[in-house]
């Protein structure tokens, strides 16, 4: 066969072996995919992956983020790996192809910033070109803050995936590849029912006109949106997903003021918003404001023995 040949169908094949797995679709379509067309365009006499493709591929390619040049990196280094497996001559692309990634100041919203930026995803209009946009956004968003869910979590969730009897939720194939369930306050339990007889929807509890899933843009845009007619003045770059951020903060708020016991109730925190790693959930200790830094409801010193050094790790 030829080399564009040989790169498609190896490229199939370790689609097709990730699926064998246990792994929800490619996780690096787009990059690998033009990485692939860009070897086989420009080097159709080769036989194997070298690393001079991928230096003049990264030279002629632009990425919007730093997080997204790394993560085209990471999803080639997998399809390389891949190959040398199989026993061909392949160049994998070590660490030093990865840019340093600055970690994101968490937005930590004020009463009176939620309560604005809710009254607009309520008051949302329709628009014809997004038909049950005005339903979707106000218990879209709800779950994302009241459930501390990253944001791909709920657009991801199927019908079956939410119990409307007791107000469990299923979230699938989360980070880190895992499962979870979780149970719904009883104001948004209620919430999701009337959501629930007034949209019509055939596989995903939130679902676009074709039947399909929203995209990250789609969430971020609508977000945006819905903060700019808020009227509020941004001290920062909120973002969707610092509604997740803040369930974490705030609940751990009220934890302290119901004078529990902040150190044993951490792990259940951490079980309910799928941290793989509990320093994810001991990061939110840092966002807390100073003055409860002296609360006797937190075991300073025992974290300190135990999680000598916490990391943001964007969880």
């Amino acid at each position: 066969m030829s080399f564009k040949d040989d790169l498609l169908k190896d490229y199939e094949n370790m689609l097709a072996l990730r699926k064998t797995l246990g792994y929800t679709g490619n996780r690096h379509p787009q990059a690998v995919v033009r990485f692939i067309m860009f070897c086989i365009e420009n080097y159709p006499e080769h036989s194997s992956i070298t690393k001079q493709m991928l230096d003049e591929w990264l030279q002629t390619h632009s990425f919007k983020t730093r997080a997204t040049h790394n993560f085209a990196i990471s999803g080639i280094r997998g399809f390389t790996k891949y190959l040398a497996s199989l026993g061909k001559e392949a160049f994998i692309p070590g660490s030093e192809y990865s840019v340093r990634v600055e970690r994101y100041a968490p937005y930590i919203f004020t009463d009176d910033e939620l309560k604005k930026l809710f009254g607009a995803f309520d008051s949302v209009l329709p628009n014809h070109q997004m038909p049950n946009r005005e339903y979707i956004i106000p218990v879209l968003f709800r779950m994302m803050y009241c459930c501390g869910m990253r944001p791909s979590e709920p657009t991801k969730l199927l019908c079956e995936d939410v119990d409307l009897d007791t107000g469990e939720v299923y979230i699938r194939q989360a980070k880190g590849r895992s499962d979870r369930r979780i149970v719904m306050s009883d104001d948004l339990l209620a919430l999701c029912r009337k959501y629930s007889r007034s949209v019509y929807r055939s596989k995903y509890f939130f679902e676009r006109k074709d039947d399909g899933i929203f995209c990250a843009d789609w969430v971020t845009n609508q977000f945006q949106f819905c903060w700019r007619d808020s009227g509020l003045v941004k001290r920062g770059n909120p973002r969707p997903y610092d509604l997740r951020h803040n369930f974490a903060t705030r609940t751990m708020l009220r934890w302290l003021n119901e004078g529990k016991d902040l150190n044993a109730m951490a792990a259940y925190l951490s079980a309910y918003m799928g941290h793989t790693e509990f320093s994810a959930t001991l990061y939110y200790i840092n966002l807390l404001p100073e003055m409860l830094k002296s609360s006797t409801g937190i075991d300073w010193a025992r974290f300190s023995r135990i999680y000598p050094e916490v990391s943001h790790e964007n969880d």
